[in-house]
């Protein structure tokens, strides 16, 4: 009953407040001028569409700086290509580099020109030609983080259907919870912040023997309730290439989850309860149905079945989940994610150097 409550307490309050009536940005004035910055290695397959779709945007942008972090392919010859084009692109050498992309990013920041930035991966393509101005316009009203969405492009398959069904989820998790006052999170696929931001938070020397927590590290340790801004406009989305093999979203994962220990307690206290009740609300659920209570376990799990579904199934999350999903899928995506949901609960308790 208590893994229950927390469930529907976050199907109730949190989760549809994550894409609720701010999906749609109001209209604000012209942002001020901002520095859009790509990090890439051997990212030729889609580097052009990407910055050709940035370089592109209305209103331009000021200045796009692509950090070359030791390409091998054709990817420096495509950035040089496109200088020929657009005389607002600058591509910049970061020197030695660490695994991951802090390092680079870190001399991206530093030869930004302007204190506003946007940032995105190198596979990733805005929705719209509005994600510029959609993504930077709260700066006009002082917010210092701008938490973007960035679902997955749509592909035949198991791999695509599930990550796209668990990007959905972390999306309706952190947006949600931001609505709440507790931005404990945001994805480096599309997030802004002012460079003074950055600076204050002494840049990303903290974590810097983590591959990862550019973007959820950054924000969940130094964001603050009043500077932060969300904007869930799918006209501000940007669609990022999914991994195509199992063994690359493996070590996604381990990537990702490596920095759930260097969490704030808050923010892991908060998460592990919740993915706790998620496993557990199956694994206990399960059980009752073998005694006089199943009755009511299976009411419980038709209430919750509801709900989620009251979720998922409204726009702009069945689009941001892909727009092919139904009720069925939906339910077997959240059950299939309860045992991972156990395991999240496990690792995030775990200390930075067991990982």
């Amino acid at each position: 009953m208590l893994a229950a409550a927390i469930q529907f307490a976050a199907w109730i309050f949190v989760f549809p407040r994550a894409f609720g009536a701010v999906h749609k940005s109001p209209e604000y004035p012209a942002p001020p001028p901002v520095s859009v910055i790509v990090c890439f290695h051997n990212e030729a397959p889609t580097l052009e569409a990407c910055l050709r779709s940035i370089l592109t945007q209305r209103p331009a942008p000021a200045e796009v700086i692509a950090v070359d972090d030791h390409s091998t392919d054709a990817s420096a010859a495509i950035v040089r290509r496109l200088q020929q084009e657009f005389s607002a692109l600058r591509t910049v050498d970061p020197g030695p580099t660490r695994p991951g992309k802090k390092d680079a990013l870190t001399a991206g920041i530093a030869a930004a020109t302007h204190p506003y930035l946007l940032l995105t991966d190198a596979d990733c393509v805005p929705a719209t030609s509005a994600w510029l101005h959609r993504m930077t316009a709260p700066f006009t009203s002082n917010a210092e983080v701008v938490l973007g969405c960035s679902p997955y492009r749509r592909r035949p398959g198991l791999l695509n259907a599930w990550q796209r069904f668990e990007t959905t989820y972390v999306a309706l998790q952190y947006q949600g919870f931001a609505a709440h006052g507790l931005p404990y999170m945001g994805v480096g696929r599309n997030l802004a912040y002012q460079k003074s931001f950055f600076q204050r938070a002494g840049g990303l020397r903290a974590h810097t023997n983590l591959p990862g927590g550019d973007d959820d590290l950054l924000v969940g340790h130094h964001a603050t309730a009043p500077g932060t801004a969300r904007v869930t406009d799918p006209a501000a989305w940007t669609y990022s290439a999914p991994a195509t093999q199992w063994s690359e979203y493996i070590r996604q994962k381990v990537r990702h989850q490596s920095t759930g220990p260097r969490y704030r307690p808050l923010h892991r206290s908060i998460l592990l309860v919740l993915a706790a009740s998620h496993g557990l609300f199956f694994l206990l659920g399960l059980g009752l149905l073998f005694t006089p209570f199943w009755g009511g376990a299976l009411l419980i799990y038709a209430v919750r079945a509801a709900l989620i579904l009251r979720v998922y199934l409204r726009a702009p999350v069945s689009d941001f989940l892909g727009g092919d999903a139904g009720a069925a899928s939906v339910l077997l995506g959240d059950a299939l994610l309860a045992p991972f949901s156990l395991f999240l609960a496990v690792a995030t308790t775990l200390p930075p150097g067991r990982w």
